[in-house]
């Protein structure tokens, strides 16, 4: 018997695979359940289902159990949240405060910061949010830190090049990080809900970059850790340099930036839609308003990979920098 899903349970299952915290996704499998016709032809969908919704209320209760202590709360802004992680002096503050408008204590003694503090990027229309927080040594890591690195879409693992050997930064980072069951990879993949594992795209910054030792240096770090997390190098005190860190910024996110423009006026560059790579025309409207979207009928596309205004559909895959012209 087929399932004969409605539209309702698709879009409720999109803003599930886009949701960012356990807290939503439990909230949009008891709607995905609930909306879901009750059949047999729907029986090993309400199994998978329940499984879900199971193992996040398991998640949640762990969460309650857990030890008692200073918790910290960043409210998400912008189109992204990237957290910066490191050994103490690796310059996470330092970075900070050359790519955004918040200037943290910067100091030559370790553990200067105490908890995290977020600021805004600035980068081609867009605000990208940056926490800088406290640091990880294969020793300690403060017990929150795990809920703001899951909570994040994406990872700076911030290396000191001026260290003797910069690999034992690497390693006592993933040895802290692997024991949270947080894994810092190269490709963003699902939460390991049965082994309550997850996995966050990370960007190996080395830093320092300043002198032909310490990039011998980064020619270790790439070998080692080269096939498993994208490696850049950069000093702070080379503006190119912190150019390229805002670009890699951006790629490790995954997104694009979709414009608007109506009929017969000009494009809106001030207040991009933002969609993960590979969304289409159609996902653009639903975050305009849903009823937007279902009346939709066609759009207009210009961009750098057609020719101006060409009409497509809803299933139309759009690219960044996109100016969509819808008709309903």
């Amino acid at each position: 018997m087929p399932a004969n899903l409605p539209p309702q349970y698709f879009e409720a299952e999109r803003r599930y695979r886009e949701a960012k915290t356990d807290e939503e996704r439990l909230k949009i499998l008891k709607e995905m359940f609930a909306i879901m016709p009750k059949h047999k032809g729907t029986d090993r969908l309400q199994g998978d289902l329940k499984r879900k919704i199971s193992q996040l209320r398991k998640a949640a209760q762990q969460k309650k159990k857990a030890k008692k202590g200073l918790i910290y709360n960043i409210q998400r802004e912008g189109a992204g949240q990237v957290v910066l992680i490191g050994y103490p002096n690796v310059g996470k503050s330092q970075i900070i405060s050359k790519v955004t408008n918040l200037h943290p204590e910067v100091a030559p003694y370790p553990f200067t910061t105490r908890k995290p503090q977020a600021a805004m990027m600035p980068y081609d229309h867009i605000q990208i949010q940056l926490i800088d927080s406290p640091p990880i040594t294969k020793e300690y890591m403060d017990s929150w830190m795990v809920g703001i690195i899951r909570n994040a879409d994406g990872v700076l693992l911030i290396v000191d090049l001026t260290a003797d050997d910069p690999t034992e930064q690497v390693e006592g980072v993933l040895k802290k990080t692997e024991q949270s069951k947080l894994r810092l990879s190269r490709e963003e993949k699902e939460i390991d809900y049965e082994e309550g594992i997850a996995y966050k795209k990370t960007l190996l910054v080395a830093n320092k970059n300043e002198s032909e030792e310490t990039e011998n240096n980064f020619s270790l770090l790439k070998e080692f850790y080269g096939n498993d997390i994208p490696i850049i190098s950069i000093t702070t005190r080379n503006n190119q340099d912190l150019v390229k860190l805002k670009d890699e910024i951006y790629n490790l996110l995954g997104i694009i930036r979709i414009y608007t423009k109506e009929p017969g006026k000009k494009p809106d560059f001030s207040d991009p839609i933002i969609l993960k790579i590979g969304k289409t025309v159609m996902d653009a409207a639903l975050i305009i308003h849903k009823d937007f979207a279902h009346n939709l009928k066609y759009a207009r596309v210009w961009g750098k990979t057609r020719f101006e205004g060409q009409m497509v559909h809803r299933d139309f895959v759009l690219h960044d920098q996109d100016v969509v012209e819808f008709h309903i």
